[in-house]
C-alpha cells in the first residue's frame, strides 16, 4: 500500500470489473530509479514473464487524482489480456485492438487531459527522487 493510493485495492477492483483474467497478476510501486529522462516518464510497465505490474512512486502522491492511477494500472492490465502481436517480423505491443480498449475506459479523455496538464509536475517530482 502506498502512501496515497492502494495499488493492490484498484488492481481488484479493475479485475472485478474488466480483467477476470487478470486475477494472477500481481502489482507493486516501482522504486526511485535515479534515471531522469528529461520529458518523459515511464508511468507503469507489465513484466508479462513475471505476470507483475509496476507503478512508478510519483504516482503516490496527494494531487495525483486516483483515477489516473487507476487509468495506468488499467493500461498495465491491458498488456496482460492483448499481449503483443506479430506484424511484419516486429511486435506491436499497442495494436489498433489494444488502443481501442484502452479508449474504453471510462474516464480516459479526462486520465489523458490530466497527464498533459500534470506531466512536468511528475518529472520534477522523479528528479527529485522522492516525495
Amino acid at each position: 500500500m502506498g502512501h496515497c493510493h492502494d495499488l493492490e485495492a484498484i488492481r481488484r477492483e479493475l479485475c472485478a470489473i474488466y480483467f477476470p483474467q487478470c486475477t494472477e497478476v500481481t502489482i507493486s510501486w516501482g522504486r526511485w530509479s535515479g534515471r531522469v529522462q528529461p520529458h518523459s516518464m515511464r508511468l507503469g510497465v507489465y513484466q508479462p514473464q513475471k505476470q507483475v505490474i509496476r507503478i512508478h512512486p510519483a504516482l503516490d502522491q496527494a494531487f495525483v487524482p486516483r483515477y489516473f492511477v487507476e487509468f495506468i494500472v488499467y493500461h498495465e492490465l491491458l498488456h496482460h489480456a492483448i499481449p503483443p502481436t506479430r506484424i511484419n517480423g516486429r511486435y506491436c505491443v499497442h495494436s489498433v485492438a489494444f488502443r481501442r480498449c484502452e479508449r474504453a475506459f471510462p474516464r480516459y479523455t479526462e486520465a489523458i487531459a490530466w497527464r498533459k496538464q500534470h506531466l512536468r509536475r511528475l518529472l520534477e517530482s522523479n528528479r527529485r527522487g522522492h516525495l
